[in-house]
């Protein structure tokens, strides 16, 4: 059978006998909303809770936009929101970067297009900024019940109304990508952000469980419930507004306004319908996770590896599709990430026992996954020798290593895992 799996902007070509074939897992296909804008504005229009026009009526505005490295659809989203705020008394726009790259040229863009909407759309008081989790003007609002220092961007502060855009996604540790997340880590500074992923380190936090999930056994996961506490301190008495969406490549599958707990439930839902797969473990998986941006670098193609790994028996192998263009990681990730996870694999997960420092619960979870496996083989445009540092084997023909595996053993079973940033995998 010939399949055809993302990989950067393109795609990678493979053949696997239908014997071997253990089953292809994807997001569901799922028909796209043929007018994004229009559906968009139907939510809009019948939000849970009150409009968004009647909340912003001389009030004081904060929206909170992802940044470049969600692949949603933008101009839409922002083009949606913005023609409902034009009598609000002022209108505070944050690109929620959390610790991500600041200055990156898509962000810019993103700053751009807004600008052009709310111009258009004659908006007259108005602030774009980009958050930098580095400012010397953060302020810090109190601390959570599990001692997270809240310290927040100070153009986030003190609103009466907050709009999160949120594109939901299953996320690895904090369960699913939703709201909180816009407010924590995407307003906060650097310790706030670390002393929050540092439970990430906990089995709890992990996909498809969230405080806001439906079902009453999904909702302990203790960083999660950490991002929504720190959220509420900075909404402090404001009221969240939510428009939710999930998308494909840019093309938007679901959408709801309103209330932050109906809204995110419902897409939670959807989320564990269209895209949570509970399979049969076997001993090769071949992962790719989605493409740019999903693989822009190792540090954000890794999402995919853990979403999936429930999917490889122990002792298997994994052949990992993922071009990172971008490289290892960003600047700021590569020493707590990629360099620690040069090391021997047993010290990586000793030297993550005491004091914790943002970025190492990747390398940790990549530790514990490498010491399971016998092996991980990546197809990418990083060199052999950045590959092997992090005890992986580069291939330049992912054909090659499926026809080995068939050589072998003309009986294995291979399961192929597309899209893996937007999937959640359980075993049976």
């Amino acid at each position: 059978m010939e399949i055809a799996v993302t990989y950067g902007s393109e795609k990678v070509n493979l053949s696997i006998p239908d014997s071997n074939l253990a089953g292809i897992i994807a997001p569901k296909k799922m028909k796209a909303k043929q007018d994004t804008l229009a559906e968009l504005n139907q939510v809009l229009d019948n939000p849970h809770g009150p409009t968004l026009r009647e909340l912003a009526k001389s009030r004081s505005v904060c929206v909170l936009v992802e940044d470049h490295t969600r692949d949603e659809p933008h101009w839409e989203l922002v083009s949606s929101i913005i023609p409902r705020l034009v009598d609000a008394n002022r209108v505070q726009f944050i690109i929620t970067t959390g610790s991500h790259e600041v200055k990156h040229p898509a962000n810019l863009e993103i700053v751009n297009l807004i600008q052009r909407v709310a111009e258009d759309s004659r908006l007259s008081d108005y602030d774009i900024a980009i958050h930098d989790c580095y400012a010397e003007d953060l302020v810090q609002l109190g601390k959570t019940t599990r001692g997270t220092p809240v310290i927040v961007n100070n153009k986030a502060i003190g609103h009466d109304v907050y709009v999160s855009i949120s594109d939901m996604k299953a996320h690895y540790f904090a369960g699913y990508s939703n709201v909180v997340k816009n407010f924590l880590p995407g307003v906060c500074g650097f310790d706030t952000i670390e002393a929050n992923h540092s439970m990430a380190l906990n089995p709890q936090s992990t996909f498809g469980i969230h405080p806001y999930h439906p079902s009453k056994d999904r909702r302990d996961n203790p960083l999660a419930d950490d991002m929504r506490e720190g959220m509420e301190i900075i909404v402090g008495k404001g009221t969240v507004f939510v428009l939710a969406v999930i998308t494909d490549g840019g093309r938007l599958l679901w959408a709801d306004a309103g209330k932050r707990e109906p809204v995110t439930a419902g897409g939670m839902e959807f989320l564990d319908e269209s895209a949570s797969f509970t399979v049969t473990p076997t001993s090769r998986i071949i992962v790719s996770p989605g493409g740019y941006p999903q693989d822009k670098s190792l540090y954000h193609a890794q999402r995919a590896i853990e979403l999936t790994k429930n999917a490889v028996l122990d002792g298997g192998q994994i052949l990992f599709l993922a071009e990172c263009r971008d490289g290892v990681a960003p600047t700021e990730a590569i020493e707590n990430f990629y360099n620690r996870l040069t090391l021997p694999l047993d010290e990586v997960l000793a030297s993550i026992s005491g004091k914790y420092h943002l970025y190492e619960h990747k390398a940790y979870k990549f530790a514990e996954l490498l010491k399971r496996v016998s092996k991980i083989r990546m197809h990418s445009n990083l060199d052999k020798k950045t590959i092997e540092a992090v005890h992986m084997e580069k291939v330049s023909d992912p054909q090659r290593v499926i026809d080995e595996w068939i050589a072998e053993d003309p009986n294995v079973k291979i399961l192929v895992l597309d899209k893996g940033n937007k999937i959640a995998v359980y075993a049976d």
